[in-house]
């Protein structure tokens, strides 16, 4: 329970951080860097290539996930290390040259829409 928690905290913060990102007057001036790879295919060089401010956006996001899960269900520090270890598995996914798609528990997991996302900036936040 607690991993899902963090995820879910998590994007709960960072989906409409990352759309905030993408609002023409904003964009050009901090997330436009990490779009210039419009194929990302090196991993987490490319996952970690962000302007600063994004870079805090992202860990502030990462770990409100930590504090929540931590604050309603006490989570163990094994299931803390999972989740980062998941989630910069994922980020290296995502910005890799690999075709890569999976569910679990009814999720869907995709590589291909990532990369649609850098191909084409107003799409799959």
């Amino acid at each position: 329970g607690a991993l899902w928690i963090m995820f879910a905290a998590m994007d709960v913060v960072y989906a409409p951080s990352h759309r905030f990102l993408h609002w023409a007057p904003v964009y050009p001036y901090i997330h436009k860097h990490h779009h210039r790879q419009i194929f990302p295919a090196q991993g987490y060089l490319d996952a970690g290539n962000e302007h600063p401010i994004e870079q805090v956006v992202g860990l502030s996001s990462t770990w409100f996930g930590v504090y929540c899960a931590v604050a309603l269900t006490g989570a163990h520090a094994a299931t803390i290390f999972a989740f980062f270890n998941l989630h910069a598995a994922l980020a290296m996914l995502n910005h890799s040259p690999y075709d890569i798609e999976f569910k679990v528990l009814g999720f869907r997991y995709s590589v291909g829409a990532h990369e649609m996302h850098h191909r084409c900036f107003t799409i799959n936040y």
